[in-house]
């Protein structure tokens, strides 16, 4: 069946390769901005960790500068330029948005579908902010970023990865060259420095590019809704996890190393949670098996609670962190710290 599909990924490799052609001639405009832009994207559809590394970008900037975070909005019901504020609906702005505002209120988080009305919705704010993130969009050539950072995941890297529809890149490879720093997440946190080394060259990266390793450092489990069980209950036999992402497969090894027994129920990436939902989980749930879900979820879940307390369900929520392998968070932030500077300098 695969075989089938690979004259569609050539098809696809073709057109995505005149695209980038009449952009890099010229023929298609960018725009640039004379203000600091820095976009976190990927070459893939998605699964590399993206938001986790957005929010890590904007703690490290945050402290020396007023940051915007502007989304897509990727599945949300609205269109257009929307401001989020901490009462915004996952439907208004989008989950993985909502997830930022609610992990760092004094963010400012944009979601718009025109990047480029996106930033100049931005820049008109007062005050405006010092410097823009861009979540994803590395595909939007319309705009061209100041710092191209480009995330791959350790499991299933770039290289190791095919096109449309027969994989899950929507660019090719060679796009890479755009870029200017290349973060492999999801690593094992004992990873070593010789395989690090080595990634370089796995990677077929040019000498211009940065590349930087992180690991997702998980903190304990918390209830989901704050009226129901306040600590995570002793004993059990095993996880049902419920999560609605392009990839859970790491997620599922660290809950293994807790507890071996671990079942999963996958959603399509981005899913709309309903009550029907609740059922069919509580039909999963058997024994005193702990329901896990993560973060992006969670957002989500919280606006049916009334459904989940009808269902009888407890959820417990897995938070993440991103830290960066071998003491190397200092570095980047100082990369990051000087990209904003030479932008501004040239203002």
């Amino acid at each position: 069946m695969r075989l089938l599909l690979y004259p569609l990924s050539w098809l696809y490799g073709l057109v995505v390769g005149l695209r980038n052609f009449f952009y890099d001639r010229g023929w298609l405009r960018s725009f640039q901005f004379d203000f600091p832009v820095v976009l976190v994207g990927n070459l893939s559809t998605g699964g590399t960790g993206k938001t986790p590394h957005v929010l890590a970008i904007a703690r490290i900037l945050s402290s020396k500068y007023r940051v915007a975070v502007l989304s897509r909005g990727y599945k949300r019901k609205t269109r257009g330029y929307i401001a989020s504020t901490e009462l915004s609906l996952v439907e208004d702005i989008g989950d993985e948005p909502k997830l930022m505002k609610q992990r760092m209120p004094e963010l400012e988080v944009a979601v718009c579908e025109n990047r480029l009305m996106g930033i100049s919705e931005l820049l008109q704010e007062e005050p405006p902010p010092n410097i823009i993130l861009m979540d994803d969009g590395f595909q939007h050539r319309k705009v061209r970023a100041g710092l191209n950072i480009i995330l791959t995941d350790y499991s299933k890297l770039f290289t190791k990865d095919h096109l449309l529809p027969v994989g899950s890149l929507r660019e090719p490879r060679s796009s890479l060259r755009r870029a200017d720093v290349i973060i492999v997440t999801k690593c094992p946190p004992d990873m070593s420095k010789r395989e690090a080394a080595e990634m370089r060259t796995t990677l077929h990266l040019l000498p211009l590019h940065k590349l930087f390793f992180t690991a997702y450092k998980y903190a304990p489990l918390k209830p989901l809704l704050p009226d129901q069980m306040q600590t995570e209950p002793g004993g059990g036999h095993g996880f049902l996890v419920v999560c609605a992402l392009a990839s859970n497969q790491y997620l599922k090894d660290h809950l293994q190393s807790i507890r071996p027994d671990v079942k999963e129920l996958c959603f399509p990436d981005h899913h709309y949670y309903k009550a029907a939902d609740m059922q069919k989980i509580k039909q999963q749930l058997d024994g005193d098996r702990l329901l896990v879900t993560t973060e992006k979820d969670a957002v989500k879940l919280m606006e049916i609670a009334d459904d989940i307390r009808a269902a009888g369900l407890s959820f417990f929520v897995l938070p993440v962190e991103v830290e960066f392998l071998f003491e190397k968070a200092d570095k980047f932030a100082a990369l990051i710290d000087r990209y904003v500077k030479d932008a501004k300098s040239v203002i």
